[in-house]
């Protein structure tokens, strides 16, 4: 789950993801407004569907692949729909929504000039010391590491932060057994799709084939045995670039024991996307043609030869 796609270069479930207005999915509209009037902030303007993993909240315009969406944006991923119950969409949805309330969604251009300007003072700090004579070099080398080590934590201190608020805030509108029940379907399902999405790529080009369903139906067959998969209880290793704290932490943040959970995402049967949606395979089809026909555009534009540049013009769009 993450809280603002980027700009460029997002992934091929989010671009290809379509929105889903009042009228074509009411019961699922009427659950993000019971959400929104208990957490105390207003309805998104628009959601999406996607067919991956990820679900987000987001103030920046998402293009997708015929329209733009602007506005407050919450997407939703249609695999974790057909997986969770309608107390672990409730969840989820609040989780979203209060990254909404709480404006960490929101451009903040006096706070992004700040952080980008420190990380850019450090940048040039360091480009400058790499070319002053050894000596010199080799004192300052690592107090400009340790700088840039520090800012990374910093940075991702913040994002971690605000995760964790959110994770409480959802816990104590739906229950944490269902947040927490959501967080393994959620970790197990990213899983499955890394794995899944390759290898029916092919497929998707020859006949109509609904993804997200086939996900989630080889993700339910990991809840087939009694045991609690090895890598799933297991910290991932730090890296500076995440934004979201990792399972084992979120769990604990709210004393929540992993076998318990597990036992608890094992037992629930009941799939939000058949209950809020009045076609969820129709949906997913057509979720797929649209994502195959994106991943398939972006590899032949990866392998395409570079345009020429020898009249001047810049083709970088």
């Amino acid at each position: 789950m993450t809280t603002a796609p980027t700009h460029a270069g997002l992934p091929d479930e989010i671009g290809s993801a379509l929105p889903v207005t009042r009228t074509q999915a009411p019961a699922l509209w009427a659950l993000v407004d019971e959400v929104a009037r208990r957490l105390g902030t207003t309805p998104p303007d628009n959601v999406l569907i996607a067919l991956g993993p990820l679900s987000f909240g987001t103030e920046f315009p998402v293009r997708l692949v015929d329209t733009t969406v602007t506005g407050r944006t919450l997407g939703l991923s249609l695999v974790l729909l057909y997986l969770l119950d309608e107390d672990e969409l409730r969840a989820l949805i609040a989780h979203e929504l209060d990254h909404f309330r709480r404006q960490d969604t929101r451009p903040k251009r006096l706070e992004t000039l700040f952080t980008d300007f420190i990380g850019t003072a450090l940048l040039v700090v360091a480009t400058v010391t790499v070319r002053l004579p050894d000596p010199i070099c080799a004192l300052l080398r690592p107090l400009v590491r340790f700088g840039l080590t520090r800012f990374a934590f910093w940075q991702q201190a913040r994002m971690f932060e605000r995760e964790l608020l959110a994770d409480r805030a959802a816990a104590e509108l739906a229950g944490t057994a269902a947040w927490a029940s959501l967080l393994v379907k959620s970790a197990l399902v990213t899983a499955v799709w890394s794995v899944v999405e390759s290898e029916f790529l092919r497929d998707l080009a020859k006949q109509a084939l609904p993804l997200g369903a086939v996900v989630a139906r080889a993700t339910r067959e990991l809840f087939a045995g009694s045991d609690l998969p090895d890598w799933l209880g297991q910290p991932d290793e730090p890296s500076g670039l995440w934004t979201h704290p990792d399972i084992v932490e979120r769990l604990a943040a709210l004393g929540c024991d992993l076998l318990q959970v597990w036992a608890r995402a094992r037992s629930t049967k009941a799939s939000a996307a058949k209950l809020l949606l009045e076609d969820p395979i129709a949906l997913d089809i057509q979720l797929s043609d649209r994502f195959a026909r994106r991943r398939s555009s972006a590899s032949s534009e990866s392998s395409a030869p570079s345009p020429s540049t020898s009249d001047g013009h810049d083709t970088a769009g």
